[in-house]
């Protein structure tokens, strides 16, 4: 019997998403469920600033959501996780997120914790996606 939801998995995704055993993101009809995303750029470098790990939680969104069929349009909330200064990285993130998102605003929820799973990370983020009549080709 066929899974209840297709796998999302960016070819620039691949190699890590077998590594880990996860797939960046599931689709479930016109639901997008992303999985955490650590800053990390293109080549898997994490640089060491905050803003530059927000910049690249954001690229990496988008390609996971073009992949299905789906832009940064149709997201309905994003959870935020951050290391250090939540105040700060809050402000910071929201300016960040103000570039990349617009109106209307989806949720969003930023919670402060010790560590995350990519070591150096200052920030994952998760997020929810409605593409409502974007077919995902099979």
């Amino acid at each position: 019997m066929p899974r209840p939801f297709t796998a999302i998995v960016p070819p620039s995704l691949k190699a890590v998403s077998e590594a880990f055993q996860f797939a960046p993101a599931v689709r479930i009809g016109d639901q997008i469920l992303v999985s955490g995303i650590a800053g990390v750029d293109a080549e898997g470098r994490l640089p060491p600033d905050f803003r530059s790990q927000a910049e690249n939680v954001f690229t990496t969104l988008e390609a996971i959501l073009n992949e299905a069929r789906a832009t940064l349009d149709d997201v309905a909330s994003l959870t935020s996780y951050h290391v250090g200064d939540l105040d700060s990285q809050s402000r910071e993130f929201a300016e960040i997120k103000a570039t990349r998102i617009r109106p209307p605003h989806p949720g969003w929820t930023g919670i402060g914790v010790t560590q995350l799973g990519v070591p150096g990370a200052l920030l994952e983020v998760s997020a929810v996606a409605v593409a409502r009549g974007k077919i995902l080709d099979s």
